[in-house]
């Protein structure tokens, strides 16, 4: 065995052991996923739900606004994922391997 092949073989086992290498969504996709479902469920409630639940609240929904904020914030994490970097990297490996 050359010293060539030997290379070879150390580089195609340290590859593996990379974390999150073959990943390209983190873990904010999933966490914003559900916090948009929770935020959906949220408006929903505070829209559709029993017309007397204000009065405990000073007259504010809390539901609706709750959720409005849960829905816009899932929305916000939810691009940063889209946009992140690795994903970005993860895209453009996989076009220059093609």
């Amino acid at each position: 065995m050359t010293q060539e092949d030997s290379r070879g073989a150390e580089e195609r086992v340290e590859e593996p052991l990379q974390s999150g290498g073959g990943h390209a969504l983190a873990i904010g996709f999933y966490v914003a996923t559900l916090i948009l479902i929770i935020g959906t469920t949220l408006v929903l409630y505070g829209l559709l739900g029993p017309a007397g639940q204000e009065y405990k609240s000073l007259g504010i929904n809390i539901n609706l606004w709750w959720g409005l904020f849960m829905v816009f914030f899932g929305c916000v994490v939810l691009g940063a994922s889209y946009a992140s970097p690795r994903r970005r990297a993860a895209r453009n490996a996989a076009r220059q391997s093609s």
